[in-house]
Protein backbone atom coordinates (compact mmCIF):
# COMPACT_ATOMS: atom_id res chain seq x y z
CA UNK A 1 0.00 0.00 0.00
CA UNK A 2 1.33 3.39 -0.95
CA UNK A 3 2.66 5.42 1.93
CA UNK A 4 0.31 8.30 2.74
CA UNK A 5 0.67 10.84 5.54
CA UNK A 6 -2.64 12.23 6.79
CA UNK A 7 -3.50 14.58 9.62
CA UNK A 8 -6.29 13.72 12.07
CA UNK A 9 -8.87 15.97 10.42
CA UNK A 10 -8.59 14.15 7.09
CA UNK A 11 -8.81 10.62 8.42
CA UNK A 12 -11.58 8.42 7.04
CA UNK A 13 -14.39 7.92 9.57
CA UNK A 14 -15.25 4.25 9.32
CA UNK A 15 -17.37 3.52 12.39
CA UNK A 16 -21.04 2.82 11.72
CA UNK A 17 -23.09 5.70 13.20
CA UNK A 18 -25.69 4.68 15.77
CA UNK A 19 -28.08 7.61 15.98
CA UNK A 20 -31.53 6.04 15.85
CA UNK A 21 -33.54 2.89 16.51
CA UNK A 22 -36.22 1.31 14.37
CA UNK A 23 -38.84 -1.43 14.49
CA UNK A 24 -37.83 -2.60 11.00
CA UNK A 25 -37.49 -6.39 10.73
CA UNK A 26 -33.72 -6.72 10.25
CA UNK A 27 -33.55 -10.56 10.22
CA UNK A 28 -35.68 -10.66 7.07
CA UNK A 29 -33.29 -8.33 5.26
CA UNK A 30 -30.31 -10.43 6.39
CA UNK A 31 -31.90 -13.48 4.79
CA UNK A 32 -32.46 -11.61 1.53
CA UNK A 33 -29.19 -9.69 1.40
CA UNK A 34 -27.23 -12.07 -0.82
CA UNK A 35 -30.09 -12.38 -3.29
CA UNK A 36 -30.56 -8.59 -3.43
CA UNK A 37 -26.84 -8.15 -4.09
CA UNK A 38 -26.95 -10.61 -7.01
CA UNK A 39 -30.02 -8.92 -8.52
CA UNK A 40 -28.47 -5.45 -8.40
CA UNK A 41 -25.14 -6.71 -9.74
CA UNK A 42 -26.91 -8.36 -12.70
CA UNK A 43 -28.84 -5.14 -13.33
CA UNK A 44 -25.61 -3.16 -13.32
CA UNK A 45 -24.07 -5.59 -15.84
CA UNK A 46 -27.14 -5.45 -18.09
CA UNK A 47 -27.12 -1.65 -18.03
CA UNK A 48 -23.43 -1.65 -18.96
CA UNK A 49 -23.98 -4.02 -21.87
CA UNK A 50 -26.86 -1.87 -23.16
CA UNK A 51 -24.65 1.20 -22.85
CA UNK A 52 -22.08 -0.50 -25.10
CA UNK A 53 -24.59 -1.97 -27.55
CA UNK A 54 -28.25 -0.93 -27.77
CA UNK A 55 -29.14 -4.29 -29.35
CA UNK A 56 -28.81 -5.67 -25.80
CA UNK A 57 -32.03 -3.89 -24.79
CA UNK A 58 -33.79 -7.23 -24.00
CA UNK A 59 -31.39 -7.57 -21.06
CA UNK A 60 -32.98 -4.44 -19.60
CA UNK A 61 -36.37 -6.12 -19.79
CA UNK A 62 -34.99 -9.11 -17.88
CA UNK A 63 -33.79 -6.77 -15.15
CA UNK A 64 -37.10 -4.90 -15.08
CA UNK A 65 -39.00 -8.16 -14.46
CA UNK A 66 -36.69 -9.20 -11.62
CA UNK A 67 -36.62 -5.71 -10.07
CA UNK A 68 -40.42 -5.59 -9.98
CA UNK A 69 -40.30 -8.78 -7.93
CA UNK A 70 -37.70 -7.13 -5.70
CA UNK A 71 -40.05 -4.17 -5.17
CA UNK A 72 -42.68 -6.60 -3.93
CA UNK A 73 -40.14 -8.06 -1.50
CA UNK A 74 -39.19 -4.61 -0.19
CA UNK A 75 -42.88 -3.86 0.26
CA UNK A 76 -43.44 -7.15 2.06
CA UNK A 77 -40.69 -6.45 4.59
CA UNK A 78 -41.74 -2.77 4.89
CA UNK A 79 -38.49 -1.28 3.56
CA UNK A 80 -40.49 1.35 1.72
CA UNK A 81 -37.62 3.75 0.99
CA UNK A 82 -35.70 1.00 -0.81
CA UNK A 83 -38.94 0.11 -2.60
CA UNK A 84 -39.32 3.72 -3.80
CA UNK A 85 -35.76 3.80 -5.16
CA UNK A 86 -36.16 0.39 -6.75
CA UNK A 87 -39.36 1.53 -8.49
CA UNK A 88 -37.53 4.63 -9.77
CA UNK A 89 -34.84 2.36 -11.21
CA UNK A 90 -37.53 0.25 -12.91
CA UNK A 91 -39.08 3.36 -14.50
CA UNK A 92 -35.68 4.53 -15.73
CA UNK A 93 -34.80 1.14 -17.22
CA UNK A 94 -38.22 0.93 -18.91
CA UNK A 95 -37.66 4.36 -20.42
CA UNK A 96 -34.36 3.18 -21.90
CA UNK A 97 -35.91 -0.08 -23.10
CA UNK A 98 -38.86 1.64 -24.75
CA UNK A 99 -36.64 4.16 -26.55
CA UNK A 100 -33.79 1.77 -27.32
CA UNK A 101 -31.55 4.83 -27.07
CA UNK A 102 -28.19 4.25 -25.41
CA UNK A 103 -27.09 7.81 -26.08
CA UNK A 104 -29.09 9.13 -23.11
CA UNK A 105 -25.95 9.35 -21.02
CA UNK A 106 -27.52 11.39 -18.21
CA UNK A 107 -30.19 8.76 -17.55
CA UNK A 108 -27.71 5.89 -17.80
CA UNK A 109 -25.33 7.58 -15.36
CA UNK A 110 -28.16 8.33 -12.92
CA UNK A 111 -29.34 4.73 -13.13
CA UNK A 112 -25.84 3.48 -12.45
CA UNK A 113 -25.62 5.75 -9.41
CA UNK A 114 -29.04 4.60 -8.20
CA UNK A 115 -28.16 0.90 -8.45
CA UNK A 116 -24.94 1.50 -6.53
CA UNK A 117 -26.78 3.56 -3.91
CA UNK A 118 -29.48 0.92 -3.38
CA UNK A 119 -26.84 -1.77 -2.94
CA UNK A 120 -24.98 0.37 -0.42
CA UNK A 121 -28.19 1.35 1.37
CA UNK A 122 -29.18 -2.25 2.03
CA UNK A 123 -25.75 -2.85 3.55
CA UNK A 124 -26.04 0.46 5.42
CA UNK A 125 -29.32 -0.65 7.04
CA UNK A 126 -27.77 -3.95 8.15
CA UNK A 127 -24.67 -2.27 9.57
CA UNK A 128 -26.36 0.61 11.38
CA UNK A 129 -29.43 -1.52 12.25
CA UNK A 130 -31.58 1.45 11.36
CA UNK A 131 -33.08 3.15 8.33
CA UNK A 132 -32.85 6.74 7.10
CA UNK A 133 -35.13 7.25 4.05
CA UNK A 134 -34.11 10.88 3.52
CA UNK A 135 -30.69 9.69 2.32
CA UNK A 136 -32.34 8.18 -0.76
CA UNK A 137 -34.55 11.14 -1.70
CA UNK A 138 -32.00 12.97 -3.89
CA UNK A 139 -31.35 10.02 -6.21
CA UNK A 140 -35.04 8.98 -6.22
CA UNK A 141 -36.13 12.45 -7.31
CA UNK A 142 -33.31 12.69 -9.83
CA UNK A 143 -34.48 9.48 -11.50
CA UNK A 144 -38.16 10.41 -11.27
CA UNK A 145 -37.41 13.67 -13.06
CA UNK A 146 -36.41 11.67 -16.17
CA UNK A 147 -39.89 10.10 -16.18
CA UNK A 148 -41.69 13.39 -15.36
CA UNK A 149 -42.79 12.00 -12.00
CA UNK A 150 -43.40 14.58 -9.27
CA UNK A 151 -40.60 14.75 -6.69
CA UNK A 152 -41.13 13.20 -3.26
CA UNK A 153 -41.31 15.81 -0.50
CA UNK A 154 -38.55 15.94 2.10
CA UNK A 155 -40.98 15.11 4.91
CA UNK A 156 -42.73 12.28 3.06
CA UNK A 157 -41.17 9.44 5.07
CA UNK A 158 -41.33 11.26 8.41
CA UNK A 159 -45.11 10.94 8.76
CA UNK A 160 -46.29 8.16 11.05
CA UNK A 161 -47.16 5.06 9.03
CA UNK A 162 -45.23 6.08 5.92
CA UNK A 163 -42.39 3.70 6.74
CA UNK A 164 -41.01 1.69 9.62
CA UNK A 165 -40.79 3.62 12.88
CA UNK A 166 -37.52 5.52 13.29
CA UNK A 167 -36.62 7.15 16.61
CA UNK A 168 -33.86 9.71 16.04
CA UNK A 169 -31.63 10.35 19.06
CA UNK A 170 -33.48 8.07 21.51
CA UNK A 171 -31.47 9.32 24.49
CA UNK A 172 -32.75 12.85 23.88
CA UNK A 173 -36.31 11.55 23.72
CA UNK A 174 -36.28 9.98 27.18
CA UNK A 175 -36.12 11.48 30.64
CA UNK A 176 -35.59 9.32 33.76
CA UNK A 177 -38.25 9.59 36.45
CA UNK A 178 -35.68 10.58 39.06
CA UNK A 179 -35.22 13.87 37.19
CA UNK A 180 -38.92 14.81 37.36
CA UNK A 181 -39.36 15.25 41.12
CA UNK A 182 -42.27 12.79 41.19
CA UNK A 183 -43.12 9.97 43.59
CA UNK A 184 -41.30 7.24 41.68
CA UNK A 185 -42.30 4.41 44.01
CA UNK A 186 -46.01 5.29 43.89
CA UNK A 187 -46.02 5.68 40.10
CA UNK A 188 -44.22 2.38 39.67
CA UNK A 189 -46.74 0.62 41.95
CA UNK A 190 -49.67 2.10 40.02
CA UNK A 191 -48.23 1.05 36.67
CA UNK A 192 -47.42 -2.46 37.84
CA UNK A 193 -50.91 -2.96 39.20
CA UNK A 194 -52.37 -2.32 35.74
CA UNK A 195 -49.65 -4.30 34.04
CA UNK A 196 -50.54 -7.34 36.13
CA UNK A 197 -54.11 -7.17 34.85
CA UNK A 198 -52.93 -6.90 31.25
CA UNK A 199 -50.54 -9.84 31.55
CA UNK A 200 -53.18 -12.33 32.70
CA UNK A 201 -56.18 -11.09 30.70
CA UNK A 202 -57.12 -13.54 27.95
CA UNK A 203 -60.68 -12.67 26.98
CA UNK A 204 -60.95 -8.88 27.18
CA UNK A 205 -63.44 -8.98 30.06
CA UNK A 206 -62.59 -6.61 32.92
CA UNK A 207 -64.23 -6.40 36.34
CA UNK A 208 -64.47 -3.23 38.37
CA UNK A 209 -61.38 -3.96 40.46
CA UNK A 210 -59.26 -4.61 37.36
CA UNK A 211 -60.58 -1.45 35.71
CA UNK A 212 -59.47 0.61 38.71
CA UNK A 213 -55.97 -0.84 38.36
CA UNK A 214 -55.90 -0.02 34.65
CA UNK A 215 -57.09 3.51 35.41
CA UNK A 216 -54.28 3.88 37.96
CA UNK A 217 -51.79 2.69 35.36
CA UNK A 218 -53.08 5.19 32.83
CA UNK A 219 -53.10 8.02 35.39
CA UNK A 220 -49.50 7.27 36.36
CA UNK A 221 -48.32 7.54 32.75
CA UNK A 222 -50.46 10.64 32.15
CA UNK A 223 -48.91 12.37 35.17
CA UNK A 224 -45.41 11.60 33.92
CA UNK A 225 -46.29 12.78 30.40
CA UNK A 226 -47.63 16.04 31.86
CA UNK A 227 -44.23 16.71 33.45
CA UNK A 228 -42.00 15.94 30.47
CA UNK A 229 -42.22 16.40 26.72
CA UNK A 230 -40.04 13.36 26.00
CA UNK A 231 -41.35 11.14 23.23
CA UNK A 232 -40.96 8.01 25.33
CA UNK A 233 -43.36 9.02 28.08
CA UNK A 234 -45.82 10.58 25.64
CA UNK A 235 -45.88 7.23 23.84
CA UNK A 236 -46.26 5.33 27.12
CA UNK A 237 -49.23 7.49 28.09
CA UNK A 238 -50.86 7.11 24.67
CA UNK A 239 -50.31 3.34 24.75
CA UNK A 240 -52.15 2.73 28.05
CA UNK A 241 -54.94 5.29 27.70
CA UNK A 242 -58.27 3.40 27.63
CA UNK A 243 -56.28 0.20 27.18
CA UNK A 244 -59.17 -1.93 28.41
CA UNK A 245 -60.85 -1.39 25.04
CA UNK A 246 -58.15 -3.34 23.18
CA UNK A 247 -57.60 -6.24 25.56
CA UNK A 248 -56.37 -8.92 25.35
CA UNK A 249 -52.97 -7.83 24.04
CA UNK A 250 -50.70 -10.02 21.98
CA UNK A 251 -47.28 -11.19 23.17
CA UNK A 252 -45.40 -8.43 21.37
CA UNK A 253 -47.56 -5.71 22.90
CA UNK A 254 -47.13 -7.21 26.37
CA UNK A 255 -43.36 -7.26 25.92
CA UNK A 256 -43.49 -3.59 24.96
CA UNK A 257 -45.38 -2.66 28.13
CA UNK A 258 -42.94 -4.70 30.22
CA UNK A 259 -40.15 -2.61 28.68
CA UNK A 260 -41.97 0.53 29.79
CA UNK A 261 -42.22 -0.86 33.33
CA UNK A 262 -38.46 -1.43 33.38
CA UNK A 263 -37.90 2.18 32.39
CA UNK A 264 -39.70 3.36 35.52
CA UNK A 265 -36.44 2.36 37.23
CA UNK A 266 -34.28 3.29 34.24
CA UNK A 267 -33.11 -0.34 34.06
CA UNK A 268 -32.49 -0.61 30.33
CA UNK A 269 -30.92 1.64 27.66
CA UNK A 270 -33.37 3.54 25.47
CA UNK A 271 -31.23 2.77 22.42
CA UNK A 272 -33.44 -0.27 22.00
CA UNK A 273 -35.81 -1.40 19.26
CA UNK A 274 -38.53 -1.71 21.91
CA UNK A 275 -38.64 2.10 22.06
CA UNK A 276 -39.69 2.03 18.40
CA UNK A 277 -42.14 -0.79 19.16
CA UNK A 278 -43.70 1.38 21.86
CA UNK A 279 -44.18 4.35 19.52
CA UNK A 280 -45.59 2.04 16.84
CA UNK A 281 -48.06 0.48 19.27
CA UNK A 282 -49.13 3.79 20.80
CA UNK A 283 -49.32 5.64 17.48
CA UNK A 284 -51.82 3.14 16.11
CA UNK A 285 -54.31 3.83 18.91
CA UNK A 286 -57.45 5.76 17.96
CA UNK A 287 -57.24 8.37 20.70
CA UNK A 288 -56.46 12.06 21.00
CA UNK A 289 -53.21 11.21 22.83
CA UNK A 290 -52.16 8.98 19.93
CA UNK A 291 -52.89 11.78 17.45
CA UNK A 292 -50.66 14.17 19.37
CA UNK A 293 -47.98 11.47 19.56
CA UNK A 294 -48.04 11.02 15.78
CA UNK A 295 -47.48 14.75 15.33
CA UNK A 296 -44.58 14.74 17.79
CA UNK A 297 -43.09 11.69 16.09
CA UNK A 298 -43.16 13.39 12.67
CA UNK A 299 -41.11 16.28 14.06
CA UNK A 300 -38.45 13.98 15.50
CA UNK A 301 -35.65 14.05 12.93
CA UNK A 302 -31.88 13.78 12.84
CA UNK A 303 -30.00 17.04 13.03
CA UNK A 304 -28.19 18.32 9.94
CA UNK A 305 -24.66 17.25 11.00
CA UNK A 306 -25.96 13.84 12.06
CA UNK A 307 -27.60 13.31 8.69
CA UNK A 308 -24.35 14.28 7.00
CA UNK A 309 -22.53 11.72 9.14
CA UNK A 310 -24.99 9.04 8.02
CA UNK A 311 -24.57 10.16 4.42
CA UNK A 312 -20.77 9.92 4.63
CA UNK A 313 -21.05 6.40 5.94
CA UNK A 314 -23.57 5.42 3.25
CA UNK A 315 -21.29 6.56 0.46
CA UNK A 316 -18.08 5.55 2.21
CA UNK A 317 -16.15 2.28 1.91
CA UNK A 318 -18.30 -0.84 1.64
CA UNK A 319 -17.64 -4.33 2.92
CA UNK A 320 -15.78 -5.51 -0.19
CA UNK A 321 -13.36 -2.60 0.01
CA UNK A 322 -12.78 -3.04 3.74
CA UNK A 323 -12.16 -6.76 3.30
CA UNK A 324 -9.64 -5.96 0.57
CA UNK A 325 -7.91 -3.38 2.77
CA UNK A 326 -7.79 -5.87 5.62
CA UNK A 327 -6.19 -8.49 3.35
CA UNK A 328 -3.58 -6.02 2.10
CA UNK A 329 -2.73 -4.82 5.61
CA UNK A 330 -2.50 -8.37 6.99
CA UNK A 331 -0.07 -9.15 4.16
CA UNK A 332 2.01 -6.12 5.12
CA UNK A 333 2.04 -7.24 8.76
CA UNK A 334 3.08 -10.77 7.82
CA UNK A 335 5.92 -9.41 5.68
CA UNK A 336 7.22 -7.37 8.61
CA UNK A 337 6.96 -10.41 10.89
CA UNK A 338 8.98 -12.47 8.42
CA UNK A 339 11.65 -9.76 8.27
CA UNK A 340 11.80 -9.60 12.08
CA UNK A 341 12.03 -13.39 12.28
CA UNK A 342 14.83 -13.46 9.71
CA UNK A 343 16.66 -10.70 11.59
CA UNK A 344 16.34 -12.52 14.93
CA UNK A 345 17.54 -15.83 13.47
CA UNK A 346 20.43 -14.18 11.66
CA UNK A 347 19.85 -16.31 8.54
CA UNK A 348 19.43 -13.46 6.03
CA UNK A 349 22.05 -12.82 3.36
CA UNK A 350 21.35 -9.07 3.64
CA UNK A 351 23.44 -6.79 5.88
CA UNK A 352 22.00 -5.95 9.30
CA UNK A 353 21.54 -2.27 8.40
CA UNK A 354 19.52 -3.22 5.32
CA UNK A 355 17.35 -5.57 7.36
CA UNK A 356 16.55 -2.92 9.97
CA UNK A 357 15.84 -0.43 7.17
CA UNK A 358 13.32 -2.86 5.67
CA UNK A 359 11.62 -3.33 9.04
CA UNK A 360 11.50 0.42 9.71
CA UNK A 361 10.15 1.16 6.23
CA UNK A 362 7.47 -1.49 6.63
CA UNK A 363 6.43 -0.14 10.03
CA UNK A 364 6.36 3.46 8.79
CA UNK A 365 4.30 2.58 5.73
CA UNK A 366 1.90 0.52 7.80
CA UNK A 367 1.57 3.33 10.35
CA UNK A 368 0.66 5.79 7.59
CA UNK A 369 -1.96 3.40 6.23
CA UNK A 370 -3.57 2.97 9.64
CA UNK A 371 -3.55 6.75 10.20
CA UNK A 372 -5.46 7.12 6.95
CA UNK A 373 -8.03 4.59 8.16
CA UNK A 374 -8.50 6.40 11.46
CA UNK A 375 -6.79 3.68 13.53
CA UNK A 376 -4.68 6.23 15.37
CA UNK A 377 -3.74 4.23 18.47
CA UNK A 378 -2.33 1.33 16.45
CA UNK A 379 -0.66 3.74 14.03
CA UNK A 380 1.06 5.68 16.83
CA UNK A 381 2.30 2.43 18.38
CA UNK A 382 3.84 1.44 15.05
CA UNK A 383 5.57 4.81 14.78
CA UNK A 384 7.11 4.33 18.22
CA UNK A 385 8.10 0.78 17.28
CA UNK A 386 9.87 2.08 14.16
CA UNK A 387 11.82 4.53 16.33
CA UNK A 388 12.79 1.70 18.66
CA UNK A 389 13.97 -0.48 15.77
CA UNK A 390 16.14 2.39 14.48
CA UNK A 391 18.07 2.18 17.76
CA UNK A 392 18.59 -1.57 17.57
CA UNK A 393 22.17 -2.70 17.85
CA UNK A 394 21.89 -6.03 19.65
CA UNK A 395 18.13 -6.38 20.31
CA UNK A 396 17.08 -8.71 23.09
CA UNK A 397 14.26 -11.27 22.74
CA UNK A 398 12.13 -8.87 24.77
CA UNK A 399 12.69 -6.17 22.13
CA UNK A 400 11.48 -8.51 19.40
CA UNK A 401 8.50 -9.64 21.51
CA UNK A 402 7.49 -6.02 22.10
CA UNK A 403 7.60 -5.34 18.35
CA UNK A 404 5.52 -8.44 17.59
CA UNK A 405 2.98 -7.38 20.23
CA UNK A 406 2.69 -3.99 18.54
CA UNK A 407 2.11 -5.72 15.21
CA UNK A 408 -0.57 -7.89 16.81
CA UNK A 409 -2.35 -4.76 18.06
CA UNK A 410 -2.31 -3.42 14.49
CA UNK A 411 -3.62 -6.75 13.24
CA UNK A 412 -6.45 -6.68 15.79
CA UNK A 413 -7.39 -3.09 14.92
CA UNK A 414 -7.61 -3.92 11.21
CA UNK A 415 -9.63 -7.08 11.77
CA UNK A 416 -12.04 -5.15 14.03
CA UNK A 417 -12.36 -2.48 11.33
CA UNK A 418 -13.32 -5.10 8.74
CA UNK A 419 -15.81 -6.71 11.12
CA UNK A 420 -17.50 -3.34 11.63
CA UNK A 421 -18.31 -3.41 7.92
CA UNK A 422 -19.57 -6.99 7.96
CA UNK A 423 -23.37 -7.06 8.26
CA UNK A 424 -24.47 -9.27 11.12
CA UNK A 425 -20.98 -9.72 12.55
CA UNK A 426 -21.05 -10.57 16.26
CA UNK A 427 -18.78 -8.47 18.45
CA UNK A 428 -17.59 -10.58 21.35
CA UNK A 429 -15.63 -8.93 24.14
CA UNK A 430 -11.84 -8.97 23.91
CA UNK A 431 -10.95 -8.80 27.59
CA UNK A 432 -7.22 -9.27 27.03
CA UNK A 433 -5.72 -6.90 24.42
CA UNK A 434 -2.62 -9.11 24.22
CA UNK A 435 -4.60 -11.93 22.57
CA UNK A 436 -4.72 -12.21 18.80
CA UNK A 437 -8.19 -11.42 17.46
CA UNK A 438 -7.50 -13.74 14.54
CA UNK A 439 -6.77 -16.63 16.88
CA UNK A 440 -9.78 -15.99 19.10
CA UNK A 441 -12.06 -15.70 16.04
CA UNK A 442 -10.69 -19.02 14.85
CA UNK A 443 -11.48 -20.49 18.26
CA UNK A 444 -15.04 -19.15 18.09
CA UNK A 445 -15.49 -20.59 14.59
CA UNK A 446 -14.25 -23.97 15.81
CA UNK A 447 -16.62 -23.90 18.78
CA UNK A 448 -19.59 -23.12 16.56
CA UNK A 449 -18.67 -25.82 14.07
CA UNK A 450 -18.21 -28.47 16.75
CA UNK A 451 -21.38 -27.40 18.57
CA UNK A 452 -23.48 -27.69 15.42
CA UNK A 453 -21.89 -31.06 14.67
CA UNK A 454 -22.84 -32.26 18.15
CA UNK A 455 -26.40 -31.03 17.68
CA UNK A 456 -26.61 -32.84 14.34
CA UNK A 457 -25.38 -36.03 16.03
CA UNK A 458 -28.02 -35.65 18.75
CA UNK A 459 -30.70 -35.14 16.11
CA UNK A 460 -29.55 -38.30 14.32
CA UNK A 461 -29.67 -40.22 17.60
CA UNK A 462 -33.28 -39.12 18.09
CA UNK A 463 -34.10 -40.21 14.53
CA UNK A 464 -32.55 -43.61 15.24
CA UNK A 465 -34.60 -43.84 18.42
CA UNK A 466 -37.77 -43.04 16.49
CA UNK A 467 -36.96 -45.55 13.74
CA UNK A 468 -36.87 -48.54 16.08
CA UNK A 469 -40.27 -49.94 17.11
CA UNK A 470 -38.93 -50.92 20.54
CA UNK A 471 -37.46 -47.42 21.13
CA UNK A 472 -34.08 -48.59 22.47
CA UNK A 473 -32.97 -46.10 25.13
CA UNK A 474 -29.32 -46.80 24.27
CA UNK A 475 -29.74 -44.68 21.12
CA UNK A 476 -30.19 -41.50 23.13
CA UNK A 477 -28.23 -42.17 26.33
CA UNK A 478 -25.31 -39.95 25.17
CA UNK A 479 -27.46 -36.97 24.24
CA UNK A 480 -27.51 -35.30 27.72
CA UNK A 481 -23.71 -35.18 27.86
CA UNK A 482 -23.57 -33.83 24.28
CA UNK A 483 -26.05 -31.11 25.21
CA UNK A 484 -24.02 -30.14 28.28
CA UNK A 485 -20.89 -29.79 26.15
CA UNK A 486 -22.73 -27.59 23.67
CA UNK A 487 -24.18 -25.58 26.55
CA UNK A 488 -20.69 -24.78 27.82
CA UNK A 489 -19.46 -23.83 24.36
CA UNK A 490 -22.48 -21.61 23.72
CA UNK A 491 -22.04 -19.88 27.07
CA UNK A 492 -18.44 -19.10 26.07
CA UNK A 493 -19.90 -17.49 22.93
CA UNK A 494 -21.85 -15.06 25.15
CA UNK A 495 -25.22 -16.68 24.38
CA UNK A 496 -26.61 -17.26 27.88
CA UNK A 497 -30.21 -18.03 26.87
CA UNK A 498 -29.39 -20.91 24.46
CA UNK A 499 -26.82 -22.19 26.95
CA UNK A 500 -29.39 -22.27 29.75
CA UNK A 501 -31.95 -23.96 27.47
CA UNK A 502 -29.55 -26.79 26.63
CA UNK A 503 -28.47 -27.19 30.25
CA UNK A 504 -32.09 -27.58 31.38
CA UNK A 505 -32.90 -29.87 28.47
CA UNK A 506 -29.91 -32.09 29.32
CA UNK A 507 -31.07 -32.43 32.94
CA UNK A 508 -34.62 -33.23 31.86
CA UNK A 509 -33.52 -35.81 29.31
CA UNK A 510 -31.13 -37.41 31.80
CA UNK A 511 -33.99 -37.95 34.24
CA UNK A 512 -36.17 -39.48 31.53
CA UNK A 513 -33.41 -41.86 30.48
CA UNK A 514 -32.76 -42.93 34.09
CA UNK A 515 -36.46 -43.63 34.57
CA UNK A 516 -36.29 -46.05 31.64
CA UNK A 517 -39.75 -45.02 30.44
CA UNK A 518 -40.60 -44.79 26.77
CA UNK A 519 -40.47 -41.23 25.40
CA UNK A 520 -43.53 -40.43 23.31
CA UNK A 521 -43.54 -38.58 19.98
CA UNK A 522 -44.99 -35.37 21.46
CA UNK A 523 -42.15 -35.12 23.98
CA UNK A 524 -39.58 -35.80 21.27
CA UNK A 525 -41.14 -33.02 19.19
CA UNK A 526 -40.65 -30.57 22.07
CA UNK A 527 -37.03 -31.73 22.47
CA UNK A 528 -36.48 -31.22 18.73
CA UNK A 529 -37.91 -27.68 18.97
CA UNK A 530 -35.34 -26.74 21.61
CA UNK A 531 -32.45 -28.25 19.67
CA UNK A 532 -33.48 -26.64 16.38
CA UNK A 533 -33.94 -23.23 18.02
CA UNK A 534 -30.39 -23.24 19.36
CA UNK A 535 -28.97 -24.62 16.11
CA UNK A 536 -30.77 -21.88 14.16
CA UNK A 537 -29.24 -19.29 16.48
CA UNK A 538 -25.76 -20.76 15.95
CA UNK A 539 -26.33 -20.80 12.19
CA UNK A 540 -26.93 -17.06 12.25
CA UNK A 541 -23.86 -16.60 14.43
CA UNK A 542 -21.75 -18.66 12.03
CA UNK A 543 -22.94 -16.86 8.90
CA UNK A 544 -22.99 -13.30 10.28
CA UNK A 545 -26.76 -13.17 9.98
CA UNK A 546 -29.00 -11.59 12.58
CA UNK A 547 -31.75 -14.05 13.46
CA UNK A 548 -35.22 -13.47 14.79
CA UNK A 549 -35.82 -14.08 18.49
CA UNK A 550 -38.99 -15.96 17.60
CA UNK A 551 -37.07 -19.19 17.11
CA UNK A 552 -35.76 -19.00 20.67
CA UNK A 553 -39.26 -18.11 21.87
CA UNK A 554 -40.57 -21.31 20.28
CA UNK A 555 -37.74 -23.31 21.83
CA UNK A 556 -38.32 -21.79 25.27
CA UNK A 557 -42.06 -22.50 25.03
CA UNK A 558 -41.39 -26.14 24.17
CA UNK A 559 -38.86 -26.40 26.99
CA UNK A 560 -41.38 -24.99 29.46
CA UNK A 561 -43.87 -27.64 28.31
CA UNK A 562 -41.30 -30.35 29.02
CA UNK A 563 -40.38 -29.03 32.45
CA UNK A 564 -44.00 -28.53 33.44
CA UNK A 565 -45.01 -32.08 32.52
Amino acid sequence: MEKIIMNHSTQIKLTAPTLSVTDFNLPSLHLLHDEITVILKDTEIHLGEFNDDNSQAPLLLDSIIVLKQLSCIFKLISLVDAEALNNAIVHGLKQLYDSGDNSNIDLIMDLSEAIMTLDRYVEFVLLTESIEPTLLLPIINKLNAHSQIAPIAADHFSAFGSSSIIIANPEKNFQPLNELNLDQALLTYAYRSGLGVIMINQDGNINQDDQQKLDAMSAACALIAANTSSLFWQAASAAVTDIATILPLNISQKHTLIYVEQQFQNYLPVMDTRFADLVSFAGQRDTEAAKMLREQYAANQLEGPQRQQMERFLFGPNRDLMDTLNTIIQTQINTIKENVDSYARGDSINPVDLQTSQIIEGLTTLSSSLHLLGLSNAANSLTKAAEAVSNWRAPTPEDCDHLLLTLMHAENATIAMAEMHTPGAIYLPLNNPHISLHQINTAYDTLIEESRTAIASAEQAINDYLAEPERDILNIKNIPEMLRQVSGAVRFLQLPTPASMFSQLASYLQQRIHSGSRIDDGTLAYIADVMMAVDYHLDGFENNRLVSKRALDVGQHSLSQLLAA
